[in-house]
């Protein structure tokens, strides 16, 4: 969801740009690391220069772009002919040339595509959304690797902490009055929302229940939390009931591996 609003924050003001091929469109630094965004298909790419290369697919139209310093999201969109999958396709090449290896890769639907790269201690996150008229928005998102994003501050108590990236579960102790919330692996956000007192968090990466429950029950057990019931509702689904003296947590995972996406809910009350 935070990806969405700051795409169309984007996308509110998107200024015209140069149509000279190989001209440098826009450039900037980001976590330390200098990028820019060429006109041009750009095939002279390798891993050995400082600065990041991205561009629109040779013949594409650009039509503008953009830069968010508080989301370090940048955005470019042109007119081509390529679809979503295809447009994604080739952001990833142009980064894997320069040294990032694919993490994941997703397609919500047919006009998304989403994909998680690395370079060392460093993410970047890629988003295409295809539009009428073969207009196409690719959000490039900086993200860095070594320390967790924590999520949704200004909404959840201060009490969950939440995290968008893996935390060591040695580094995880019991504290009465805080729950920790994490993902599993470095994986794409599908969206994340807390309604009701209960905090979601719904990400892609094909888990099977088992292997939900095999990261879930250690991390929860090491913030010296005791299973004390638990509803298996199906394959894909089931619900855990956890007790730390007078708190008590409910979780609910489920897992949908045909279409490579889980959903946990947590509930949490003393």
């Amino acid at each position: 969801m935070r990806t969405f609003l700051l795409l169309s924050a984007l996308l509110l003001a998107v200024p015209a740009a140069a149509q000279t091929t190989g001209e440098r469109l826009l450039s900037g630094t980001t976590l330390g690391l200098p990028w820019g965004f060429y006109q041009g298909g750009l095939t002279n790419l390798g891993d050995g220069e400082a600065r990041l290369r991205m561009s629109a697919p040779q013949g594409a139209r650009v039509l503008g772009t953009r830069y968010d310093a508080g989301g370090r999201a940048a955005l470019l969109t042109y007119r081509g002919d390529r679809d979503a999958r295809a447009a994604l396709a080739f952001a990833v090449e142009q980064l894997q040339r320069q040294g990032f290896n694919l993490t994941y890769r997703a397609y919500p639907s047919p006009g998304q595509a989403r994909a998680l790269l690395r370079r060392v201690d460093r993410l970047l996150e890629v988003q295409i959304i295809r539009g009428a008229e073969g207009v196409t928005q690719a959000l490039y998102r900086f993200r860095d690797g070594e320390q967790p994003e924590r999520l949704l501050t200004d909404q959840v108590p201060d009490d969950l902490r939440v995290y968008a990236a893996p935390i060591d579960l040695k580094t995880v102790q019991a504290e009465p009055g805080r729950v920790y919330l994490t993902l599993p692996d470095e994986q794409l956000i599908d969206f994340t929302a807390y309604r009701d007192g209960a905090m979601i968090l719904a990400f892609y990466g094909g888990y099977t229940l088992q292997q939900l429950l095999d990261f879930y029950l250690p991390l929860f057990i090491q913030q010296g939390f005791v299973e004390i019931g638990d509803v298996a509702t199906d394959e894909a689904e089931r619900t855990l009931r956890f007790g730390r003296g007078s708190e008590r947590l409910t979780l609910r995972l489920e897992a949908s591996p045909s279409v490579e996406q889980t959903r946990v809910t947590l509930w949490y009350r003393r």
